[in-house]
C-alpha cells in the first residue's frame, strides 16, 4: 500500500479468513434512508462502509478535511491486512475496501462480487527486500531464508524481486510470518533477507549498517498498485453509487493534500496514529509515502495478471486464472473521467 508502509497481520490463507468471518454475515432490515436514496440517486443519508487498513485512509480523509460537506456518512471499518479486507467483503460488512495487488487478485479467485473503482501507484520506494550484511545480490539468496508474508502484496513483491535474478519461490526457503514480524526475523537471524517497510528498514539499519537493499518496489516490474474495490451490490444502488463516486473525488483531493503537506501527514498518521518516533517519522518523510491515482488501463490489468502468473509459477496456486472480471469497463470509464475532473498535483 502507498500510505500504510507497515501493516500488521498476514500469513493466513484467504479461504481460512473467509471461514473465520462468514459467521459475521447477516441480512438485517434495510436502512430507510438508504432505500430513499436508492430510489432517487441522492446520496443524502447514505452510509458507505469503508474497509480501511490501520486507519490509513480514515486519517488521510480526516486530516485533509476532504470529507467536509459530504451528504453521506463514511463508516470506517479497520482491518490489519488486504486478505482481511477480502474477508470483510465476503462477510458483507463493507461496500468499499483497499488492498494491494495480491489480495486483489485473490478476490477474483474467491469469486467475490467486487470491481476496481480506483487505483493508486506509490511515489518512491516504500517496500524493500533487505538483506543481512554479507549478502549483496538477489542471486546470493538461492537456498537462503527469505521472509515475506503469504497472501499479501509483500509476497507479490518478493516474487518479482526474486525473478530479476532468475529465482522463484522454490529457490529460497520462505519464512512466513506476520507483517509485523518481518523486521524481527531479520534482526534475530531467522532470515537472511526480508521484505520490510521503511520503518523496519530504518530500525534494522541502525544496528546493521552493512545491510543491503537488494530491491525496492521501484526496481521491479511490472509496477505495484493499491486497489480501491467496490461491491457490485453497492454500485447497483443509485444512492451508494452516487456517494462512492463523490468519495472517489475526495480521495484524490486528500492524496493531493498529503503531497503538499507531507510533514503534517507524517506527523498525523505515523507519529499520532502509528506511534512512530519523530526520528523514524523523518525517515518516512524522506521516503515520500504518497501516491498518485492513475487511470485504469490495460497496463494496470496486465500488472495484476502478472501477479497470478507469478503465483502459479511459484506453485502458490494450482493454476493461473484471469483477473478480467475485476475490471468493469463502465466503472473504469467512470473513474477515468473523475481523474480528468480532479487533476493531481504530483
Amino acid at each position: 500500500m502507498s500510505h500504510t508502509i507497515g501493516r500488521l497481520l498476514g500469513g493466513l490463507t484467504l479461504a481460512s479468513l473467509l471461514a473465520l468471518v462468514s459467521a459475521c454475515s447477516s441480512g438485517g432490515s434495510a436502512d430507510p434512508a438508504a432505500v430513499a436514496a436508492a430510489a432517487t440517486g441522492d446520496s443524502s443519508g447514505v452510509v458507505v462502509n469503508f474497509g480501511d487498513q490501520q486507519q490509513d485512509f480514515e486519517t488521510l480523509l480526516q486530516a485533509s478535511g476532504a470529507l467536509a460537506g459530504a451528504s453521506y456518512k463514511v463508516n470506517f471499518i479497520e482491518f490489519n491486512s488486504g486478505p482481511l479486507v477480502d474477508a470483510g467483503f465476503a462477510a458483507h460488512r463493507i461496500d468499499v475496501g483497499i488492498m494491494g495487488d495480491l489480495p486483489a487478485s485473490l478476490a477474483v479467485k474467491s469469486g467475490l462480487p467486487v470491481v476496481a473503482i480506483a487505483v493508486e501507484q506509490p511515489i518512491g520506494a516504500w517496500e524493500f527486500l533487505l538483506a543481512k550484511p554479507g549478502i549483496t545480490s538477489i542471486a546470493q539468496l538461492r537456498g537462503k531464508a527469505v521472509a515475506y508474508t503469504t497472501g499479501t502484496a509483500e509476497q507479490a513483491f518478493a516474487l518479482r524481486a526474486l525473478k530479476t535474478a532468475g529465482l522463484s519461490q522454490k529457490d529460497v526457503q520462505q519464512v512466513n510470518v506476520s507483517l509485523l514480524q518481518l523486521g524481527t526475523v531479520l534482526e534475530s537471524g531467522s532470515a537472511d533477507a526480508s521484505v520490510v517497510s521503511v520503518e523496519q528498514k530504518a530500525d534494522y539499519e541502525q544496528n546493521h549498517p552493512g545491510a543491503t537493499v537488494l530491491a525496492t518496489n521501484d526496481t521491479v516490474t511490472p509496477a505495484s498498485y493499491t486497489y480501491v474495490l467496490g461491491t457490485t451490490a453497492a454500485l447497483a444502488d443509485p444512492g451508494k453509487r452516487a456517494a462512492i463516486g463523490d468519495l472517489t473525488k475526495r480521495l484524490i483531493r486528500a492524496e493531493n493534500w498529503a503531497k503538499s503537506h507531507q510533514s503534517q501527514w507524517v506527523t498525523d498518521y505515523y507519529v499520532t496514529v502509528q506511534h512512530q518516533t519523530p526520528a523514524v517519522a523523518k525517515v518516512i518523510l524522506a521516503a515520500g509515502g504518497t501516491a498518485n491515482y492513475v487511470p485504469i488501463t490495460g497496463a494496470v490489468q496486465g500488472a495484476l495478471q502478472n501477479v497470478v502468473t507469478l503465483m502459479a509459477g511459484a506453485g502458490a496456486i494450482s493454476s493461473a486464472y484471469s483477473v478480467a472480471s475485476l475490471f468493469n469497463s463502465a466503472e473504469a470509464q467512470r473513474y477515468n473521467t473523475i481523474l480528468k475532473e480532479v487533476p493531481q498535483n504530483g
